[in-house]
């Protein structure tokens, strides 16, 4: 068995998620599937004599979506690099909608009984930006999920907001019933700004573990074939004897062996005061030597110390989900194809069976 981690992109809701998560249990040879949609990341557990890395790519790039194999460790620099760009095009895209949205919503709302000339067609025009620019990638989203035989939350989007302006222009064009632009285009700004909240949330769970990596040394002073040498943290052994001076940071776990010093544990503990230390106790990597000199042994180095298995907590935190976050996700499995089936529903009722006039309203 083994196990792989796949950077996903292209999930914009639950259903998202939800979807390529079904697709990929459904797999054969997937033990087990976890795609969450808040990290971009889908984990899978596979029987490699049954299928392979290729297949499951194939497997989420066939709903619509892209994918690939995630590099062993996570570069938070280069994460916090697309999430600031993934914010800034969603601020870009937000304003400039909120620009043109906000006149046509008033045109629409308090302009009703008295319009001013040419009132329909100035709205038409404001709000096209929106339905067709700004709103592009949801057109592109639908239309790629519907390749993939599947609908997301973007299909309902690009469904309404396009029922809303096509019957628009319609009514434009022949003069006939009301127009609808501001709810298509307030509807899509609404959208736009559920995003960028949301994406403003995931960066603060990667920006933590970014200033967790932090507190991590750079360097250490080994001694060595009875020598003082400076390395790199990453090259300290378990049972090299290390110095440590006033005001540096302890390198890696380990136990005092000569000298006395007092610790501040707060990154660890909470607790601001200093605490004592002297020779076999244990002191923790990333901690702060206060006053005194010591040497101590490395019993714990790279991803054994305390400071990386909190780190790997929190990323293993950030890839699980809730047990209400899972039925939620459950739930927004049937939202989408739900809304559509209830709207052809009503559709033949209000046509068929009341026999209302569905154009002219």
């Amino acid at each position: 068995m083994k196990k792989v981690t796949l950077d996903i992109k292209g999930m914009h809701c639950a259903s998202c998620s939800t979807l390529i998560n079904k697709a990929l249990n459904k797999q054969d040879g997937v033990i087990k599937a976890n795609v969450n949609l808040t990290t971009n990341k889908g984990t899978v557990e596979y029987d490699e004599t049954k299928t392979d890395v290729n297949k499951l790519i194939g497997t989420v790039k066939n709903k619509g979506y892209g994918a690939i194999e995630a590099a062993g460790k996570t570069d938070y620099d280069k994460e916090a690099k697309k999430r600031k760009q993934e914010l800034r095009n969603l601020k870009i895209s937000f304003y400039s909608s909120l620009v043109f949205a906000i006149p046509v919503f008033i045109l629409g709302m308090f302009f009703m009984k008295n319009p001013i000339p040419y009132q329909d067609y100035i709205m038409w025009v404001l709000a096209s930006p929106v339905q067709f620019i700004i709103a592009g990638p949801m057109y592109k989203s639908a239309f790629t999920a519907l390749k993939g035989k599947s609908a997301n939350m973007d299909t309902l989007i690009v469904l309404g907001t396009s029922a809303a302006y096509f019957y628009s222009v319609f009514a434009v064009i022949f003069n006939v019933g009301h127009v609808y632009f501001e709810a298509s285009a307030v509807l899509i700004t609404i959208v736009i700004f559920g995003r960028l909240l949301e994406a403003k949330a995931k960066g603060k769970t990667s920006d933590a573990i970014k200033r967790l990596i932090g507190l991590k040394p750079k360097y250490a002073l080994v001694v060595r074939k009875g020598k003082e040498v400076k390395i790199k943290v990453d090259e300290v052994l378990a049972g090299d004897f290390i110095i440590v001076k006033p005001g540096e940071k302890i390198p890696v776990d380990g136990i005092i062996t000569a000298g006395n010093s007092s610790i501040d544990e707060s990154m660890v503990t909470g607790e601001s005061i200093p605490v004592d230390k002297k020779k076999g106790d244990n002191i923790i990597g990333a901690t702060i030597n206060k006053h005194g000199t010591f040497t101590f042994k490395a019993t714990k180095v790279g991803a054994n110390t305390t400071l990386s298995q909190i780190i790997k907590l929190i990323e293993d935190a950030q890839g699980s989900k809730a047990p209400i976050q899972r039925f939620a996700d459950a739930v927004a499995g049937y939202f989408v194809p739900g809304v559509l089936i209830i709207a052809i529903i009503t559709f033949i009722v209000w046509k068929f069976v009341v026999e209302q006039n569905l154009i002219f309203l």
